[in-house]
């Protein structure tokens, strides 16, 4: 089993009773997408917030088999992070492949006592892989953005060198976002599994049956060129909850200029579920 980075960010006045967040990130980064924003303002919030870099991302081990990596691998990763933070009622956090691997978790037991026997208290995905896989919105991407289709079909675990960073910055963030902070983005990117990228494609299930479910929290972005709103309701729907859809929010939420409108109706919904726990 890969050692596996985790970052943590504790609160100044903690909430008291609240669950920890354990956060995961989508392809081609690692925990490090959380640490600029979403971190420090949920910590600000009084939550403990963690944050995981699957195998062969950020700074976890097993860059160098990165194309031997299969979802079920980065299922097992969230199994061991979550393991190691079951004595407190926990929520995670998925952004994109993070929240396939979410929800893959959830179908193979992470609502069941399968984060190590703590509680879940609930699960958000944000910008995330439909629960039917991504084939629906590869079609569609393949018609609207082509040209991202094709970079898509570039990515392989070796590096993400061969991709175009004007078209991956135009179909990953906003118009308006700063050029220094693509540029830090662009610096830290790195290649993805292929056989992960199948996988989301949705030939194999890995989404669990709606009942199987904790309290669950969908959020994308009105701008997202990966994942279109129609995505987001769907998913929303399978799940019984309503949507919530941010104008002129990209995919990379987490980066984009206007991240708080992403944070704050997340965090909101944590307090919410707070209470309701309470």
């Amino acid at each position: 089993m890969p050692k596996l980075e985790i970052l943590v960010r504790t609160p100044a006045r903690p909430r008291p009773d609240s669950p920890r967040l354990l956060l995961v990130h989508g392809i081609c980064v690692g925990a490090w997408v959380w640490e600029e924003h979403f971190m420090p303002y949920l910590a600000d919030a009084g939550f403990e917030v963690h944050a995981l870099s699957l195998r062969g991302h950020g700074g976890s081990e097993g860059r160098e088999r990165l194309n031997e990596w299969r979802l079920a691998d980065y299922t097992e990763d969230l199994r061991q992070a979550a393991a190691g933070l079951a004595d407190r009622p926990l929520v995670v956090i998925g952004h994109s492949l993070g929240a396939a691997v979410l929800q893959d978790w959830l179908r193979t037991g992470g609502n069941r006592g399968g984060n190590g026997g703590g509680k879940l208290a609930g699960a958000a995905l944000l910008a995330s892989v439909p629960p039917w896989g991504l084939a629906y919105s590869a079609w569609r991407m393949l018609l609207s953005a082509p040209d991202l289709f094709q970079q898509l079909l570039r990515l392989d675990g070796k590096s993400a060198a061969g991709l175009d960073p004007a078209i991956m910055r135009r179909n990953l963030f906003s118009d308006d976002l700063p050029d220094a902070t693509y540029a830090r983005f662009m610096a830290r990117v790195h290649g993805e599994s292929r056989h992960v990228g199948v996988e989301l494609q949705g030939w194999r299930p890995f989404a669990p049956a709606p009942w199987q479910a904790p309290p669950m929290f969908v959020l994308g972005g009105g701008a997202d060129r990966f994942i279109a709103a129609n995505a987001v309701r769907g998913t929303a729907a399978y799940y019984g909850v309503l949507p919530t859809l941010v104008p002129r929010l990209a995919h990379a939420l987490m980066l984009e200029p206007r991240w708080e409108d992403a944070a704050q109706p997340l965090c909101d919904w944590l307090l919410r579920l707070g209470e309701r726990r309470g």
